[in-house]
Formats: structure tokens, C-alpha cells, sequence
């Protein structure tokens, strides 16, 4: 019995699939050392180029992609037949690419959260809701834990009305 969601798949397919993957991977490495060198056209408005730095980013991370696949295809035997999980298909990178479209809902989602969450604490910061308001109640719930239930516990004037008096 198998447990869990296991592929079985040859070691002639899996090769097979992994060359294709390579391939894709070496395509893009030329794509963005072409990007890096290209002047925008000035005749579409929408064009545009992406920094050289970035696409020396993308040339060796998919340089890196490759070479990692090419390592994993000359360990696999192509007569034997394998049993793969999710994992192995995830770093085997086997399973058939994202649609553009979904991989970039998918990105936005995940990063939802994130900047929603950096966006409030920015907020926080600047507004009234801040450290300082945070400090002053945490002051002011010392003062009324002090005074107990003797009702002594007094509201402290602002600095500038208590010197007013």
C-alpha cells in the first residue's frame, strides 16, 4: 500500500522532462543577457527595459536552475522506475509550469498579508494610535493599579495645563 499522492514515473521520462526543463531554464538566461543590452523601443510607449542589475540577477538564477538540473539528470537511471511525491516533483521542478497568470495571484496573495501588515504598523507610527499613546495609557493603567480602590487615582494633566495652574 501507498501512502500519499506517489508518481510512478521511468527514469527515461523523468530525464526527458528534466532536458526540457534545462532547456527552458538556458532560453531564459539568453532572454535576459539580450534584455540587459536592449534599448526600449521608441516607437511604443509601453516598452520598456528592466535594469542590467536585475537581469543579472535573472541570468544566474535560471544559469543556477539549469546546472541544477543537469546535475539531477545525470544521476537518474533511466531504466529504473521512480515513485515521486510532491517534493520530488516540486525540486525536480517535473510538474507542467504555472500559468503567468496564476503564479502572479498566487505571489499575490501569499505577499497580501505581509504588506498589509507593514502598511498599518507605517500607519501606527504616524498616527495618534503610536508608541507614544501606547506608553501614556500603559502610564495611566499604573496610576489607577496604584491607587487601588481608594479612588485616589487622578487623571495627570498634560505637562503644559499642569504648569498653566
Amino acid at each position: 500500500m501507498i501512502e500519499g499522492l506517489k508518481l510512478t514515473i521511468t527514469g527515461e521520462e523523468i530525464r526527458k522532462r528534466l532536458a526540457e526543463r534545462i532547456k527552458h531554464h538556458q532560453h531564459l538566461v539568453a532572454h535576459y543577457k539580450r534584455e540587459a543590452t536592449r534599448e526600449p523601443d521608441p516607437n511604443d510607449e509601453y516598452d520598456f527595459v528592466m535594469p542590467e542589475h536585475m537581469c543579472e540577477y535573472e541570468q544566474e538564477l535560471h544559469r543556477w536552475h539549469a546546472e541544477a538540473l543537469i546535475y539531477i539528470r545525470e544521476h537518474i537511471e533511466g531504466g529504473e522506475i521512480y515513485r515521486l511525491g510532491p517534493a520530488d516533483l516540486a525540486f525536480g521542478e517535473l510538474l507542467p509550469q504555472k500559468p503567468g497568470v496564476v503564479q502572479q495571484e498566487e505571489y499575490e496573495r501569499e505577499q497580501r498579508v505581509g504588506f498589509s501588515l507593514e502598511r498599518i504598523a507605517k500607519e501606527m507610527g504616524r498616527s495618534i494610535f503610536g508608541l507614544d499613546s501606547l506608553r501614556e495609557a500603559s502610564e495611566e493603567h499604573a496610576r489607577i493599579a496604584d491607587a487601588g480602590k481608594t479612588g485616589l487615582a487622578r487623571r495627570r494633566l498634560p505637562k503644559a495645563a499642569a504648569a498653566k495652574k
